[in-house]
This record gives structure tokens, C-alpha cells and sequence, in this order.
């Protein structure tokens, strides 16, 4: 009998969640996951301050108030990417790397939340701005600067973040310092509002920013459209009705009155054809950033709402390894590929902003050009100014001290004073 259930003891399957789960595509993601905004933090703070340093200059800040909106979107890009990547990289090394994080801790951690789920709520609500700011532009082009001046755009967006900042203090009950499955803390959410994410950084701002610039492109074809032509027709007087004398004063007139007001208006057309050029620059600015938004957003949203709907996570929860099938290690690695993808779907319209300006703005890129031409004018001559100073100095010390000099130092000196005051003479 003893026998018998030691046989049966050797014939029962050995099971282990860690081989089944370890494979090396998954291995890859989990790294990818933990690792990933290390390579995002760089270029994305860097492109960000090129951003808010083109756009601070005079020949785009004065233009247009759009400019206003792309520098706020600048620093709260620098803000969320920063502490998602705070937030990332401190619980890694908490739970992989098993260090003691003293920062880690429930303030510290409900902080870390609202700020950065603040920063990424300003984002998207600044690009809804910026589309409503535009379509007014399109919709009334003569009053749209008396309504929307740059201080006014400026106000709207501090009362936004402000707004913002305030729905995300809900953030205070949902997220806390948590333990891990090998007791290390790390910073976590204790549960998950969809309507904060709805409402703040996922469908509605992106459902508005979609249906804003459909209305954006529906009000530029239409104007397009009307023929100009026509209304040219409608109230240009006929000269062919008018007797011979009348049409001569007609004519006197139109030639008297183009040429008075072709010198006076010259100028103020001059500076509106620029500044009609910047909005068109800026314009194209804002399309370029709210399509790559809705394009990296729509397939986040969806993985977002099937990762909820279907949580394959519940299915691992209380099972053990032998009553878990292949199907369901299968379904619960696709639903952890798709939040990998997801969450860098999510983190890449904060890096790529600088890219689109320079694919899509002239005045931008030539800006940006004209800066680094600058700084590397001026560090050649900061260098050259040195060498000189250098060389001059060191001429300077041999000449008030030759007896420290050898023969043929002393030679070599003596040559080059002798030259240098014939080339005087």
C-alpha cells in the first residue's frame, strides 16, 4: 500500500506558474514595461524645452494665441512625462531590484498621483482649447481677435489647470503606497475610476477634439467654396451701361483712388499678410499635434475599455497553477501586451510634439535654425576669443621674462619681436 501511494506521489505532474508564465515574450514586455520611459525621459524634457524656447520667441509669441496654448502644452508635457517616469522607475527598483525607497510612503505617493494625472488632464483639455480658440478663428475671422487676445488665452488656460487640479485631488482616495507580492511597496492604485479618466484624459476630451476640428475642415471647405468671382459680378458696376462721359469719370475715379491708397495701405498690408502667413503656420501646428493625438489615442482608448470589460487578471486570482489552463495564460498575456502598448501609445504624443512643429511650421523650423546657427557662431568665438587670450598671455610672459628661456627660445622670441615691429613699421 506504502508503495502504491509513493508511485502515485511520483506520477503526479509538477506544476509552476513561473515556467508556464516566463517565456521570453514576456520576459521582454516586463522588461519593456519597467524600462521603457527611461528612453522616453531624455528627449522628451529636451524636445519639450526646444518647444517652449522657439515658441517664446518674438517672431511667434506676438502672432497668435494658439502660440499661447502650445506653450502650456510644452510644460505640462515636461510635467507628465517627468513623473510618470518617477513613479515607474521608483517602483521598479522597489519591487525588482528589492531596495528600501524611504520616499515611498502613502503622502508621497497620493501626490505623485494627482500631480501627474493633473499634468496629463491639462494636455488633452489645452488641445481642446486650442481646437475651440481655432474654430472661432475660422467661424469669425474679424472678431476673433477682439474676443481672444493672448492674456485672455492665458487666463482661460491657468483656470483650466486650476479646474483640472481640483478634479484630480479625487486621486487622494484612489491611489496609496501599496505592498507587493514579495512585500515591497511601491506606489499603486487601490481601485480605478472610470469616470475621472473619462471625464479628465481619455473619451471626452478626445471625442470634443475629433468633432471640433471635423467642423474646423467643414468651415475652411465651405469657405473655400464660395466663389469669389460671383460676388465680384454682383457689385462691380457696369461700364458698358453708363454713357461715354461717365464711364471716363468712373474710371478717373478708380485710377485716383488706387493709386492714393496703394502707398497707404502698403504697409498694414504687408504686416497682415505676415501675420495671416503665422496663423496659417500655426494653424497647421495644431492640426498636426491633434491628429497624431487622436491617432495614437484611438487604439488606447480601445485596449483601455477591453482591458476593463474583460479583465483577464481575475482569472489567475485565487486559482492554483494546475486549475489554470494554456487559454488562460494566453488570454492574460494578451491583455498584458496590450497595456505595455497601451501605456506607450499614451506616453509618445509628449515626446513627438517638437517633430511635428518642424514637419509642419516654416517660421518653426527656421527659428529653430537660426538658434542653433547662433550658439554655435557664438561658441567659435567664445573658443577662438580664448585661444587668443591664451596665446597672448603666454607671449606676453615670455616677453617680460626672457632670462627663464633657453638659446633657442630666446632666438625664436627675438624673431618674432623683429617681425612683429617691421610689420608695424
Amino acid at each position: 500500500m506504502n508503495s502504491t501511494m509513493n508511485s502515485s506521489l511520483l506520477m503526479t505532474p509538477t506544476c509552476s506558474l513561473k515556467l508556464r508564465f516566463y517565456t521570453s515574450d514576456y520576459l521582454f514586455f516586463k522588461l519593456l514595461n519597467a524600462t521603457y520611459l527611461r528612453l522616453l525621459i531624455g528627449p522628451g524634457i529636451l524636445l519639450n524645452t526646444l518647444c517652449l524656447f522657439v515658441l517664446s520667441r518674438p517672431r511667434l509669441s506676438n502672432k497668435s494665441t494658439t502660440v499661447v496654448f502650445l506653450r502650456f502644452l510644452a510644460i505640462f508635457d515636461i510635467l507628465a512625462i517627468t513623473l510618470k517616469y518617477i513613479r515607474a522607475e521608483l517602483n521598479y527598483q522597489s519591487i525588482e531590484k528589492k531596495k528600501d525607497i524611504i520616499i515611498i510612503t502613502s503622502v508621497f505617493c497620493k501626490t505623485l498621483y494627482v500631480g501627474m494625472n493633473a499634468s496629463i488632464s491639462i494636455t488633452m483639455w489645452t488641445i481642446v482649447l486650442m481646437s475651440l480658440d481655432k474654430v472661432v478663428a475660422v467661424s469669425y475671422p474679424l472678431k476673433a481677435g477682439i474676443w481672444i487676445t493672448q492674456k485672455r488665452a492665458f487666463y482661460v488656460c491657468c483656470f483650466t489647470s486650476l479646474l483640472l487640479l481640483i478634479v484630480n485631488l479625487y486621486f487622494i482616495t484612489l491611489s496609496d503606497a501599496l505592498p507587493a507580492n514579495n512585500n515591497q511597496g511601491y506606489c499603486g492604485l487601490i481601485k480605478v475610476s472610470l469616470i475621472i479618466d473619462i471625464l479628465t484624459a481619455s473619451i471626452l476630451p478626445i471625442g470634443l477634439i475629433t468633432i471640433i476640428n471635423i467642423v474646423i475642415v467643414i468651415i475652411l471647405y465651405c469657405a473655400s467654396r464660395t466663389s469669389f468671382d460671383s460676388y465680384i459680378n454682383e457689385d462691380r458696376i457696369d461700364l458698358r451701361s453708363l454713357p461715354i462721359d461717365v464711364m471716363k469719370n468712373e474710371l478717373i475715379l478708380a485710377r485716383y483712388h488706387f493709386q492714393s491708397s496703394q502707398n497707404s495701405s502698403s504697409t498694414t498690408d504687408t504686416n497682415q499678410a505676415i501675420k495671416r502667413r503665422t496663423n496659417a503656420q500655426v494653424t497647421r501646428m495644431l492640426l498636426a499635434v491633434t491628429l497624431s493625438l487622436i491617432i495614437f489615442n484611438i487604439p488606447n482608448t480601445i485596449i483601455f475599455l477591453l482591458t476593463k470589460i474583460n479583465n483577464s487578471r481575475q482569472l489567475l486570482h485565487g486559482r492554483s497553477c494546475l486549475e489554470i489552463s494554456d487559454n488562460d495564460i494566453k488570454s492574460y498575456k494578451i491583455m498584458f501586451y496590450s497595456i505595455v502598448i497601451q501605456d506607450i501609445l499614451s506616453d509618445l504624443p509628449h515626446i513627438i510634439n517638437f517633430f511635428l512643429y518642424c514637419l509642419s511650421g516654416k517660421k518653426f523650423r527656421s527659428i529653430f535654425q537660426n538658434e542653433i546657427h547662433y550658439f554655435i557662431h557664438c561658441h567659435l568665438i567664445r573658443r577662438r576669443n580664448q585661444q587668443c587670450f591664451t596665446r597672448c598671455s603666454s607671449h606676453h610672459l615670455e616677453v617680460s621674462n626672457p632670462s627663464s628661456l633657453n638659446f633657442s627660445q630666446r632666438r625664436r622670441l627675438s624673431r618674432n619681436i623683429s617681425c612683429e615691429s617691421q610689420k608695424f613699421n
